[in-house]
């Protein structure tokens, strides 16, 4: 759900809305719609007004493949589609709408442009915002809500500075996150929209027990399952074998099962990438190279 506040000239105010991968509601309650609408009415009362910028892409068409209305969940799928068939679409668009945790900061939900907590080592942490700070802008956002914070973020940069403004008992203070190459990524999975990006790992299978990661020499936590005897077209042709002990991708450190693992490679690569398998066969490590479809 989304709700914009405009005013009469159709200039935004604000938003409202938005969600994480965990929950649609999450990060939303009434208290904080109310909220939102207190803020805005009392920025609306001022003189000077704030306004935030509006987004001007629209599909070339508002009909669906099957000549049907476009709903308005379809209309990201639609723009992402025509963007890739006129090769224009990069990777830098798949993580659309960063969470403000990326950059280190947590919002209530009541209160959405108040710090709830804030991530040690952060962008946000190295400027000085502190929990319980207000929030004001981002870049050239005025800030009301959680909507609003993701939305100004989404217009930052992929690597570089977006300008912060917030106060706390009364004072004014200003800043600028630093942002590091990467720091968009977050878990999109959710998203329809994303859904032609987004690759199956294939392959599957039980964890090892206790007794068998001691044997192996493993810790009790690292990836690390046997492959199942059902095996996938593009498994086999990279070379997996049923019983192969599978411990990860790209030489990278996971603790997690195997199921926290299929989730793990959506959030980390895309349909099209070819990875490095690491896995244990009779005893011994070695690396198979597969290409990573839907």
């Amino acid at each position: 759900m989304m709700i914009f506040f405009l005013d009469a000239d159709e200039k935004v105010y604000a938003r409202y809305g938005g969600r994480d991968a965990k929950s649609p509601d999450a990060r939303q309650s009434l208290d904080g719609l109310r909220y939102t609408m207190q803020s805005v009415l009392a920025m609306h009362q001022r003189e000077q007004k704030e306004f935030a910028p509006r987004t001007k892409d629209a599909p070339k068409s508002t009909r669906t493949k099957s000549k049907g209305c476009m709903h308005c969940h379809q209309v990201r799928e639609r723009l992402n589609d025509e963007m890739k068939r006129a090769g224009q679409w990069s990777r830098d668009l798949f993580y659309r709408f960063p969470m403000p945790e990326n950059v280190g900061i947590e919002l209530e939900v009541h209160r959405g442009n108040i710090v709830k907590s804030v991530k040690d080592k952060s962008p946000a942490a190295a400027v000085g915002i502190k929990p319980g700070d207000l929030v004001k802008r981002l870049g050239n956002v005025p800030i009301h809500s959680f909507g609003d914070a993701q939305f100004a973020l989404d217009h930052a940069p992929k690597a570089g500075v977006v300008d912060v403004t917030w106060q706390r008992k009364g004072e004014t203070l200003t800043g600028k996150l630093a942002l590091a190459e990467g720091w968009r990524k977050g878990d999109v999975s959710w998203r329809p929209s994303v859904m032609i990006f987004l690759p199956q790992s294939r392959i599957y299978g039980s964890d090892l027990t206790a007794e068998e990661r001691k044997t192996l020499g493993l810790t009790a936590t690292q990836l690390a399952f046997r492959q199942r005897e059902a095996i996938s077209q593009h498994a086999r042709a990279a070379g997996i074998l049923p019983g192969d002990i599978i411990l990860g991708m790209d030489s990278r450190p996971l603790d997690m099962d195997v199921n926290q693992f299929q989730y793990w490679v959506q959030s980390n690569y895309f349909a099209g990438d070819r990875v490095s398998v690491n896995l244990l066969r009779d005893g011994k490590r070695m690396d198979v190279t597969m290409t990573l479809a839907r």
